[in-house]
């Protein structure tokens, strides 16, 4: 279901901004800046797939935000606070095990603007992820037990997305990104104890 909603997103983006695209080359852009360089906020939602190497995760959801800086109309630099939650997959043996990684990203974006109102961005960087893994189960004396361990690890990640601008100072967000993160949890669960995967992500950038 979670990968059906990533398809429509994806779907989705290229028609919009395709069309928005086309209509700038007939038409003035009412909303144009006295400045190229803007600083801004963003917050999304999103879904999180994990990758091949992550096959025993189920998808999860992702929130998370930023605050960055755009210093001309080609180049931004941005520090986020990302959240990601997710399971253990059932079919690996293991019941009620929480995924939770907190990470914060520094990011380099490389700006296409295509008018003053759509733009495409690349980019990638890297950043600092804190996991959380945890059991919860009860023992058949029915007391509650949990167990879990925590990590810290840096991770690298790419992007790709877009901005629609609805008015001068709000934007629609689009975007989808690959993190990867390798942990060392081999005392719990496995050698090597990768979490990464694709985020595809919706939200409002507010411009100021």
């Amino acid at each position: 279901m979670k990968r059906l909603i990533f398809l429509l997103l994806v779907l989705t983006m290229v028609p919009v901004t395709t069309v928005m695209a086309k209509n700038s080359r007939h038409a003035r852009d009412i909303y144009v800046r006295d400045s190229p360089a803007e600083s801004y906020v963003t917050i999304k939602l999103g879904v999180f797939m994990p990758n091949e190497d992550s096959d025993f995760l189920d998808d999860g959801f992702a929130i998370g935000g930023a605050i960055g800086h755009k210093f001309n109309r080609n180049f931004a630099l941005e520090v986020g606070l990302d959240n990601v939650s997710t399971d253990f997959d059932d079919g690996y043996g293991y019941e009620d095990v929480n995924v939770n990684i907190l990470g914060i990203p520094v990011t380099a974006k490389l700006v296409a603007p295509l008018s003053n109102q759509l733009e495409f961005y690349a980019g990638g960087g890297f950043g600092v992820y804190f996991t959380n893994v945890e059991d919860d189960y009860v023992y058949y004396d029915g007391y509650y037990y949990d167990d879990g361990a925590d990590d810290t690890s840096l991770g690298f990640h790419t992007l790709l997305g877009a901005d629609i601008k609805m008015n001068p100072n709000m934007a629609l967000n689009m975007e989808v990104r690959y993190t990867q993160i390798e942990h060392d949890h081999d005392e719990y669960y496995y050698d090597d104890f990768e979490v990464g995967g694709t985020t595809a992500s919706i939200g409002l950038k507010f411009l100021f």
